[in-house]
């Protein structure tokens, strides 16, 4: 007994130690970010990048199964056996003792990086003015005439949405953006497919980081206007950009600087849509939809019916534990951290002039 409490207490002092650290975002993004995180995630992703499949969804069922007999057994003892309160001591001992050790697996291993210096400190000259509609208006005008002007050039071209290809043509753009955040290089692999993607998809997850395996995983049953930008997204957390807000924005850099006109597309398609949910129904508004070619109107129809299809109760708890999930990793908006993006595609832009 005596030495199951030392081994608890000292468990908890290593996590408390972990999360006071986080109180320094320098300290996090300095000898974290840039050196511990890439060290430790370049070496271990060579290893499971060698796999074709998820290492993370084998590891889940398993860890879900190992749970299901342990609560099994701990029920038949207390059922069959004399010492209740021993083996009810046994089992929350073992539940806390997991639930630690994975919180500082979890630390270790990427969570850190949510307390890292925001990338918006790459724009703090373009921050003293509020953004306001007028901003917005502007921007999303902007990705209208590059989407309107992308349209009809794709019109002559063959153009390639198979998951596979893209996933390689993005891993090979995404060296594009480290010639602008050059601190955010280091070695990273393609993602991959979500063998389980029909459950996710009334989950309403496009795609998922593992942490422990150092995945970036994709549902390969989404539109697949939203594969480049999904892919994108998703391979930002495994260079250690933990936000989703900046997930997104960096989602949409990698794409924007892709020689594909379909990858550009895509990243154009994705941000658009945040814009325009942080836009009022209008006068304006409504002119801003009267531009926009007649093909990408019907795609965002299609792309709005189709997530209706898989809305329901298990897409609401999905919600509410991802929102309660980023809230507890220093995102205080929770799931609306992702239309953030807006904040730094009008920061981007004022940057280069364009707005």
């Amino acid at each position: 007994m005596k030495n199951k409490l030392i081994f608890l207490a000292c468990i908890i002092f290593i996590a408390i130690i972990l999360r006071l650290s986080a109180l320094s975002k320098s300290l996090i993004e300095n000898v974290y970010s840039r050196f511990f995180y890439k060290g430790l995630a370049g070496s271990l992703n060579k290893i499971s990048g060698k796999f074709s499949f998820s290492l993370g969804e084998i590891l889940l069922v398993i860890f879900i199964i190992l749970l299901i007999l342990f609560i099994a057994f701990t029920v038949k003892n207390l059922i069959t056996e004399k010492e209740k309160l021993k083996i009810l001591f046994n089992f929350l001992y073992a539940i806390v003792c997991t639930a630690v050790i994975l919180y500082i697996i979890f630390m270790s291993f990427w969570g850190l990086n949510y307390y890292r210096i925001p990338l918006t400190e790459n724009y703090s000259d373009y921050m003293e003015r509020e953004i306001d509609n007028e901003d917005i208006y502007s921007l999303a005008e902007y990705l209208i005439k590059d989407i309107n002007n992308l349209k009809s050039q794709m019109k002559y071209q063959n153009i390639n949405t198979n998951f596979q290809a893209l996933n390689r043509m993005v891993e090979e753009d995404y060296k594009n953006i480290f010639e602008e955040f050059d601190f955010l290089n280091m070695h990273y692999v393609r993602t991959k497919p979500i063998k389980s993607s029909k459950l996710f998809l009334y989950l309403q997850i496009l795609g998922i980081y593992n942490p422990f395996t150092f995945e970036s995983n994709v549902n390969i049953l989404i539109p697949y206007i939203s594969f480049p930008f999904t892919i994108a997204h998703e391979m930002s957390h495994q260079i250690g950009i933990s936000y989703e807000d900046e997930a997104n924005f960096l989602a949409y850099l990698v794409c924007s600087k892709s020689e594909d006109l379909f990858i550009r597309y895509s990243g154009d398609f994705e941000a658009l849509l945040y814009l325009l949910g942080q836009l009022n129904r209008d006068e304006n508004y409504g002119h801003l939809i009267d531009n926009l070619n007649d093909e990408t109107k019907k795609e965002i129809r299609e792309y709005s019916e189709f997530w209706k299809r898989y809305s329901g109760e298990l897409s609401k708890v999905s919600k509410n534990v991802n929102d309660a999930y980023l809230k507890a990793n220093s995102q205080k908006e929770g799931v609306q951290s992702y239309s953030r993006v807006v904040r730094l595609l009008v920061y981007y832009y004022r940057s280069k002039n364009i707005i």
